[in-house]
């Protein structure tokens, strides 16, 4: 996310000076020094966040540490980590699209190792973990404990095939998101057909 930031404020900086330089006559003036100072901390940190947020030290966010700091962030991955730990098998498609799920509401990519290591706190939790749903989810309107939902049927379907554990699963989490179990199975069985179509 800092990556992310930092390419922002490095264009906004740069494009700043350039307006400056393009618009304001600063010739004789001190002032021409402090604008080309402007522009080279926009490049800079521009540069800076390019290397952090894609550069060979970057391994993406770390989950463990979103969990900690994000309500939001912290609902999505109890909910597709718990989804996907459901048939007993957390697979590299899973944490994908875990992955990808993130990416939808958080502009960071994560570290696939983390996820893994996250994966092993939210199942030494158990059953508590659908407490923390229902808690983190209560926060949430409509559409979004919706969008979680689906959210959970692309991880459930990332490996190829769902299992009924995993429907389970997601049905016990649309339920602490305040589905009933007939809303949680009527939207469970529409996001699948969804996804089959799309």
């Amino acid at each position: 996310m800092q990556g992310i930031r930092n390419i922002f404020l490095g264009l906004v900086l740069t494009a700043a000076g350039a307006a400056i330089l393009a618009t304001v006559d600063l010739s004789g003036s001190v002032l021409i020094y402090a604008v080309w100072g402007l522009i080279a901390c926009g490049a800079i940190l521009f540069a800076g966040g390019l290397y952090r947020a894609m550069g060979p030290g970057s391994a993406g966010a770390n989950a463990e540490e979103m969990y900690k700091s994000d309500t939001i962030a912290r609902l999505l991955l109890q909910s597709t980590i718990e989804t996907a730990l459901a048939d007993g098998d957390l697979n590299d498609k899973e944490v994908e699209m875990i992955s990808a799920a993130f990416m939808s509401v958080m502009p960071e990519r994560l570290d696939r190792q983390s996820v893994y290591r996250l994966a092993k706190l939210i199942e030494d939790k158990g059953d508590e973990i659908l407490s923390d749903i229902h808690s983190e989810g209560r926060m949430l309107n409509l559409d979004d404990r919706k969008a979680v939902i689906g959210a959970c049927v692309k991880v459930a379907k990332a490996d190829g095939m769902i299992d009924v554990r995993e429907t389970a699963a997601m049905t016990a989490i649309a339920r602490r998101l305040d589905f009933t179990e007939d809303e949680s199975q009527t939207l469970i069985a529409e996001l699948m057909g969804s996804e089959k179509q799309g």
